[in-house]
């Protein structure tokens, strides 16, 4: 029991600092199948080790950023010239919240009215002092199929503001890294409170949308920048398959890799971690060790061992 509470304590100080504490991490939809208790220890057990798992094999990690231009959302006037932009002036097809799929500029220019007057039985102001929508990117590393990040947007979309919050999204292809637009109101549709996201609601999206891909079969994680000790690009698909498929032959480093001040915190939980996964009765566990090990000293990882 110490074992597990010691593995738990400081996978949870990686995974979900205080800093980022907040609303729960997604919901296990295997909970439902179990009773509380059971359910709880299920849904700590398996996430945990996933993400633990994830982390040290160096899944591809999504993208989730606000766009954070001068003036962006602050009005209808904002809103109007976002959506013109992100569908190339009705080029690209705009997706709603309801499934609805506009494909010129008239169609956009309709929706843009209905945002105008739809939310509360208020007008959104051409102008406001504050932010009247959030724009959203959600992005993959060069080489994720494109059709799967938009597959994956939707359901994140409409399973964290359907029902609440109006939104449309539209997805772009003109860079290496394939990424989803999307433009959420800040009022709720009917009652509650207006949307106002915060550094642990970032995180708490990103692991939704990461847990969306993976629905769907594309390997994707999302972790906080400093519990990786991220200080390059993450790796794209192709490599990260590529990799995987290789034989146990690893880059030996003449030097470890020195992890920088400002995330020595989390080398030293990353430490504790592989100490105590080494102390587990379970031989998973003690594979995982290793894992962390060469995780941590900026090895290639190893293939698991089959049992």
């Amino acid at each position: 029991m110490t074992n597990e509470y010691d593995i738990r304590r400081w996978a949870e100080k990686l995974f979900y600092p205080v800093s980022l504490k907040g609303k729960v991490p997604r919901k296990d939809t295997t909970s439902k199948k179990l009773g509380a208790t059971a359910a709880k220890t299920f849904s700590s057990h398996a996430r945990l080790r996933g993400q633990i798992a994830r982390t040290t094999g160096r899944s591809p990690e999504v993208m989730v950023k606000i766009t954070n231009r001068l003036g962006a959302g602050k009005g209808m006037a904002a809103i109007r010239n976002h959506l013109t932009y992100i569908t190339r002036n009705g080029k690209l097809d705009l997706e709603t919240d309801t499934g609805e799929r506009l494909t010129d500029k008239e169609s956009i220019a309709d929706y843009a009215h209905e945002l105008k007057y739809q939310v509360r039985g208020r007008s959104v102001p051409e102008v406001s002092n504050r932010r009247e929508a959030f724009n959203l990117i959600l992005s993959m590393p060069d080489g994720t199929p494109p059709d799967k990040v938009r597959e994956a947007a939707r359901a994140f979309l409409g399973e964290e503001f359907g029902g609440q919050h109006r939104y449309c999204f539209t997805l772009h292809t003109d860079t290496d890294k394939p990424h989803v637009h999307a433009c959420i109101q800040a009022t709720p549709i009917r009652k509650g409170k207006r949307l106002n996201p915060r550094k642990a609601d970032l995180q708490r999206w990103r692991e939704g949308f990461a847990e969306q891909l993976r629905c769907i079969g594309i390997d994707a994680n999302a972790t906080p920048r400093k519990t990786r000790g991220a200080t390059g690009k993450s790796s794209s698909q192709p490599g990260h398959h590529a990799r995987k498929k290789q034989p146990i032959l690893f880059r030996v480093m003449a030097q470890p890799v020195e992890w920088p001040q400002v995330y020595k915190s989390a080398l030293n939980a990353w430490q504790r971690l592989a100490r105590s996964m080494k102390q587990s009765l379970s031989a998973t566990d003690q594979d995982e060790a290793i894992r962390i090990e060469r995780f941590i000293s900026g090895r290639e990882p190893e293939t698991p061992k089959k049992r």
